[in-house]
């Protein structure tokens, strides 16, 4: 929602730059033609440069160290997502929904404004026929005064218009038939149901209508009307009203300076050079709509200089992904994204994609790159898979990157009823840790998890909470343990996983290992007896997160 939203104000801007330009340097001359083309085509650009962004490459040459620190910066708060809690999101009426129905309430009045005004049209057709006048299709109505055109259909009121008026008003509606102004018409009054919030569509429209008026009045006296009797003619039709906005009235925006533009000299040629305005207008908002891509060279101090690496291989892999949740499917923004064994990353953006570049792949023996991507997410298992391409697949193939719930573990290292508590988090790197003080035994690493082929996640930023702590945990676990031991005689080892989902509810009870069934379903009746928690945070917004909870019955 809030893309359609970002969307439609950098459109509006766009159609307000380009018409400040008609109207400053434009409106006035008498290149109509031209002028035609100019309202459309800057239109066209005004809602086409947003949905395609030009990219430009920004290269930084930097130290290993002040590399990592300017890709930091440049991608992870270019890209960074903002979260609400699901709660709020889900149950709150906020102001981007209020703004969307107002917006999507406005449209639709448009459309049905335009829809009606169509249809009476089409009805008129049906009943009053159209037949054929001067080679031209006529249709003589009785509800409408004005004459006017649609697409390629002329409307007149036998009662409000002589024999005599006849062939100015139809060489007039036939300039806009035989020059297709039904397209440019069709075209801004859909642009008005879509921006109907911008007054600038409007002032577009009036600025089309009247230009398509222009063109028709050149046409007309261009095939030999007298301009005395023709501006008669318009004049008689001063106080008629504007009929339908799809279609071309001859009256339309008759003032002074339109019976002023049949007569005023033609404008000179040189000042053609005045449409040359819109380039900085348009140049404006490819600078305003850019997106730039980082390209990052390794460097090597050497004495007081700072020499580039060489390239190594002078290819670059291009990786277009999508990262989402394998069990739900739903996207899942904020994940890094980095190349294996480099400081080469970026962040999924809000609809979970993300664009990388590999400037060193690996390059095969058949020619096609290959790379190592490294996906993670607090809360998820780390993805690691090779992305290999060729051809048209090097910068154009796009990935979908599945990832599952991480899993937490509660130790209990006795099985007695002691004290539960997490584990701690893994140790830093050999070349990070620090050496114990006053020659101290350094504490033990946390123990290997079973299975190898299963990462274990140890910490969320905010974990789930148990009521009362884990001491009240440890406490109710130990009393439902020792209450289903001496009930029904138990005995032997059980393990289960469950998840604490992003309400706070424990949900997706599983068995994963056991001595006995009878240990088993004690197990999963501790589990399903455990109230609700506080849920687990990552970066703001609740997520479910995966537990590990080995029990003994003695």
């Amino acid at each position: 929602m809030e893309t359609s939203l970002f969307y439609l104000l950098n459109a509006s801007g766009g159609i307000i730059l380009f018409y400040l330009v008609y109207w400053l340097f434009l409106r006035n001359e008498t290149f109509h033609v031209a002028n035609r083309w100019f309202l459309v085509a800057s239109l066209l650009l005004a809602i086409l440069i947003p949905l395609i962004p030009v990219r430009y490459e920004v290269l930084i040459e930097a130290t290993e160290g002040a590399k990592s620190g300017a890709h930091t910066i440049a991608d992870t708060f270019k890209n960074i997502p903002v979260f609400k809690s699901t709660e709020e999101s889900t149950t709150t009426f906020g102001w981007q929904q209020a703004i969307l129905l107002i917006y999507l309430t406005g449209a639709a009045i448009f459309l049905l404004r335009l829809l009606t005004q169509t249809f009476v049209l089409i009805h008129l057709m049906i009943k009053y026929r159209v037949r054929s006048l001067y080679g031209m299709r006529v249709v003589e109505n009785e509800k409408y005064g004005l004459p006017f055109s649609f697409f390629n259909v002329v409307f007149i009121n036998p009662k409000f218009h002589t024999q005599d008026d006849l062939p100015e008003i139809l060489a007039h509606e036939k300039v806009h038939i035989r020059e297709n102004h039904w397209f440019d018409l069709l075209f801004i009054e859909l642009l008005t149901v879509i921006f109907w919030f911008n007054p600038f569509i409007w002032m577009f429209e009036r600025a089309i209508k009247q230009n398509h008026e222009y063109l028709a009045d050149k046409g007309v006296l261009a095939q030999g009307h007298t301009v005395g009797r023709y501006q008669a003619l318009l004049v008689n039709q001063l106080m008629g009203m504007q009929i339908i906005g799809i279609t071309n009235n001859l009256n339309f925006a008759l003032s002074t300076n339109r019976l002023k533009m049949m007569t005023k000299k033609k404008t000179s040629a040189r000042r053609l050079i005045r449409f040359t305005w819109a380039l900085p207008a348009l140049a404006l908002l490819l600078f305003a709509f850019a997106e730039p891509q980082y390209s990052y060279t390794e460097t090597e101090i050497v004495g007081n200089k700072i020499v580039p690496a060489e390239m190594q291989s002078g290819k670059q892999l291009t990786i277009h992904g999508k990262v989402v949740s394998k069990e739900t499917g739903e996207v899942i923004p904020g994940a890094s994204i980095v190349i294996k064994g480099s400081t080469v990353g970026c962040v999924s953006d809000r609809d979970g994609t993300f664009t990388l570049v590999d400037d060193n792949p690996t390059i095969k023996a058949d020619g096609s790159l290959s790379t190592e991507v490294v996906v993670s997410f607090v809360g998820m298992k780390t993805v690691v898979n090779t992305i290999s391409a060729s051809g048209s697949g090097v910068d154009k193939a796009k990935y979908t990157f599945k990832m599952e719930e991480a899993i937490q573990v509660l130790y209990n290292p006795n099985y007695s009823g002691e004290q539960m508590i997490p584990p701690p988090p893994p140790p830093p790197p050999a070349a990070e840790r620090k050496k114990p003080a006053n020659g101290e035994t350094p504490p033990p690493p946390p123990p290997p998890v079973a299975d190898s082929e299963k990462e274990v996640f140890f910490v969320v930023e905010d974990i789930p909470k148990y009521p009362g702590g884990f001491g009240a945990l440890q406490e109710q676990v130990a009393k439902m343990q020792k209450k289903l031991a001496r009930e029904k005689n138990l005995k032997g080892k059980a393990t289960v996983t469950f998840t604490v989902n992003a309400k706070g509810k424990v949900s997706d009870i599983k068995v994963v290992e056991k001595d006995n069934d009878a240990a088993a379903k004690g197990a999963f009746a501790i589990a399903n007896e455990l109230e609700d928690w506080k849920p687990g945070k990552q970066r703001g917004k609740a997520v479910p997160v995966k537990y590990m909870l080995p029990v003994e019955f003695k």
